[in-house]
């Protein structure tokens, strides 16, 4: 399985993904060795040094091998992240890698690099080398995440507002987050201000001199900005983008409930047949000719049988549609 896909996540448009191809790759190659080269190779010289420590001795002390696996366990966990929910938020690539490469230096690499010095005094050189082949990948990962964020989104192109990357404009005092489904921005002119809008509520945006202007029901905000044009796009195209995701999501909910509606269990035993529908409610019950050889108490036995394992048919069919329209909407 690819740790990141070749393609840029999260985006349906052939034009979105193409435009954006060339930056993507990039990243992508940027964010492989800052997020899963280095960190792995900090845990593997923490490993070497943990070799180090048997030098001269006939059995190695377990605990010398705690560093090692807290730096493996720390390159784990910065790529199983990164793979589950890292790659939506750019944003959080470069503290996140500094919180785990610090990490593992903290109980990696400084703790391996004393115990190899204590237990194996005559590796000393080799020992200072690996602590500052250490340090050095440590802070090399944290550049890279940060070149990787940068070579994303430090320049803005109007397809990026069909991604559901975090937006930031920054300019005049103030800074502007476009977020998935809201805006967001803090002014500092006579004073810190925080405030935000959801997309629900813009009707339409407009731009003037040095700010956007976000039109509401309830009123409009002036948002200072440094670039007007590119922020009023940008936030018209994360608006369409929002607006066809949300009309998406509506269709798929009402064609969820066509089809649960539709749903039919059904079962048969000794000439009873039950139908109930998706709540378990029965809504047919038929006899064969073959029931009127049957005692009734067996009659009523087939007969509470069958809406049983009807309930049971409508139930398995309801988790089946409930759970391929999670899948389907995982996948949008």
């Amino acid at each position: 399985m690819t740790l990141i896909p070749h393609a840029i996540p999260l985006i349906n448009d052939p034009e979105v993904v193409r435009a954006l191809a060339n930056r993507w790759r990039r990243t992508r190659t940027l964010l492989l060795l800052s997020t899963g080269v280095l960190p792995v190779a900090i845990g593997l010289v923490c490993v070497a040094l943990a070799g180090m420590t048997s030098a001269g001795q006939r059995i190695m002390p377990w605990w010398s091998a705690i560093p090692a696996v807290a730096a493996a366990a720390c390159a784990w966990a910065l790529l199983s992240w990164l793979r589950r929910n890292g790659l939506s938020d750019p944003h959080s690539w470069l503290p996140a890698t500094t919180l785990m490469t610090g990490t593992q230096l903290v109980l990696g690499v400084l703790p391996g690099a004393g115990i190899a010095l204590r237990l194996s005094p005559g590796a000393a050189i080799a020992v200072k080398a690996l602590c500052a082949a250490g340090v050095l990948g440590a802070g090399s990962a944290c550049s890279l995440a940060r070149l990787a964020h940068r070579s994303l989104l430090s320049a803005p192109v109007l397809e990026l507002g069909s991604t559901a990357f975090p937006l930031v404009l920054d300019g005049h005092g103030s800074r502007l987050v476009i977020g998935s489904d809201r805006v967001d921005w803090t002014t500092r002119q006579g004073g810190r201000v925080d405030a935000g809008v959801t997309f629900a509520r813009i009707q339409h945006v407009t731009a003037q001199a040095n700010a956007i202007v976000l039109h509401t029901a309830s009123g409009a905000w002036t948002v200072p900005v440094s670039d007007p044009a590119t922020a009023q796009a940008l936030l018209r195209r994360r608006l369409a983008w929002w607006e066809e995701g949300r009309d998406a999501t509506e269709e798929r909910y009402h064609e969820l409930v066509r089809l649960l509606a539709a749903v039919n269990g059904e079962a048969s035993r000794g000439g009873v047949t039950v139908t109930v529908d998706s709540n378990g409610v029965t809504t047919g019950v038929s006899f064969s000719p073959a029931v009127r050889d049957l005692e009734p108490d067996v009659l009523s036995t087939h007969l509470m049988a069958c809406v049983e394992k009807a309930r049971s048919d409508a139930r398995r069919q309801v988790e089946d549609l409930v759970l391929e329209h999670a899948a389907v909407k995982a996948g949008h």
